[in-house]
């Protein structure tokens, strides 16, 4: 037997004590192995059952002829999402056995090295409702708050985030606030993005940004084209509280329902700018409906809907994008088989005539339009594999 080390002494001395409470006992044991850098598994003796063996789980191959990229992409980040899951439960699954098997003075009569996430601690206990947003930040003028939060984003991979054209450069003029015109960061992690010192809203996860790519035909200040993605300096890694969404790749969206889910930073009623993520549920309307109802709006800016645009938001108004939304998701939600949601990006906020107002819907790119282009910016080295 390999019973020795301080660590195995003090535990087993603590388990045999009549007057150590069970939280007490529970709190020793977690604060003792997890301080330790070495984790353990037990032998049960004849039984055939490991409850803290590693968990192993290998993802499966999506790769397949004819598949698109963003979809290949999709099933890896449900994969991941679901797996992420079961090693959590798998996690509390051996926590609980080695807890039980102390208190009842069971000792392990063998150990090896495993990998400590497995045992305890896993991912962040918090679970961010929509993982994927990402806040663009400017560096702010008065240096307090340091960051100035003026654009949504959308996280689809690693080291890219989706996003709308016009957010990649602001008018100093109209935006005296900010030192640049061109944003530093995206603030990932967080539903609460404001400076906080004491980390009290939770973990943010700032950033840099290396480049920001806008579509060739966008041109300012014309509404069309109006969808960039923004490169990072130095990939993320996904967790609970930081997952990329699914690019939604058919113009055909009728099977997905007649509602969409909006999420953003921007104004809210009474000229409030929340720091708070703030979402509603809008309808997606039909775009000659809906360019009948703005017609009276066309201008030499925006001339009318383009198929690569579409219309969503409440006409009897109260519901809607506003400022400092630009960017961000028109989104569907997809239940997974474990638990959580993933969601699918149907379009990028663009821009809208008044917030909230009757019959003033909001104009979003539409994504399935720009699939081509994403993918080739943003999977480009692996696209001649898994598209035909």
């Amino acid at each position: 037997m390999l019973l020795s080390g301080l660590l195995v002494a003090t535990l087993f001395s603590v388990a045999q004590s009549e007057t150590t409470s069970t939280d007490e006992l529970e709190k020793f044991l977690l604060e003792a192995i997890q301080s330790n850098e070495t984790y353990y598994d037990v032998d049960f003796g004849d039984s055939n059952e490991k409850p803290c063996d590693p968990f192993e789980n290998e993802m499966p191959d999506y790769k397949k002829a004819g598949r698109r990229i963003s979809e290949t992409k999709c099933l890896e980040y449900i994969w991941e999402m679901e797996n992420r899951d079961k090693e959590v439960q798998w996690g509390q699954r051996c926590r609980i056995y080695l807890i039980s098997q102390i208190k009842k003075g069971v000792m392990p009569e063998f150990f090896f090295l495993i990998n400590s996430p497995v045992i305890f601690g896993g991912r962040p206990a918090s679970h961010g409702e929509f993982p994927h947003m990402g806040a663009i930040g400017w560096k702010s003028k008065s240096g307090s708050p340091e960051w100035l939060f003026k654009c949504g984003s959308t996280l689809i991979s690693e080291k890219f985030a989706l996003t709308a054209a016009h957010c990649s450069r602001l008018s100093l003029r109209q935006s005296p606030d900010v030192i640049n015109s061109t944003p530093e960061i995206v603030r990932f992690g967080v539903e609460n993005i404001a400076d906080d010192e004491f980390n009290i809203h939770g973990n943010p996860i700032d950033v840099n940004i290396k480049n920001f790519i806008n579509h060739p035909d966008y041109k300012s200040p014309m509404k069309y084209y109006d969808i960039a993605v923004i490169e990072f300096e130095s990939p993320v890694q996904f967790k609970g509280n930081l997952h990329p969404a699914c690019l939604w790749p058919y113009s055909d969206t009728s099977h997905l329902g007649t509602e969409a889910i909006l999420t953003g930073w921007g104004y809210t009623e009474g000229g409030k700018h929340p720091t708070e993520l703030q979402t509603a549920v809008v309808d997606i309307i039909d775009t000659p409906k809906c360019d009948s109802i703005l017609e009276m709006f066309h201008n030499r800016n925006w001339g009318g809907f383009k198929e690569n645009q579409m219309c969503a938001g409440k006409l009897v108004g109260g519901i809607d994008t506003c400022q400092g939304d630009s960017g961000g998701p028109l989104q569907v939600k997809v239940p997974l088989k474990t638990e959580g949601n993933i969601y699918q990006i149907l379009g990028v906020t663009s821009f809208g005539i008044r917030c909230g107002q009757k019959n003033r819907p909001g104009i979003y790119t539409r994504v399935s339009s720009f699939i081509d282009w994403i993918e080739d910016k943003v999977w480009g080295h692996d696209t001649e594999s898994t598209i035909i």
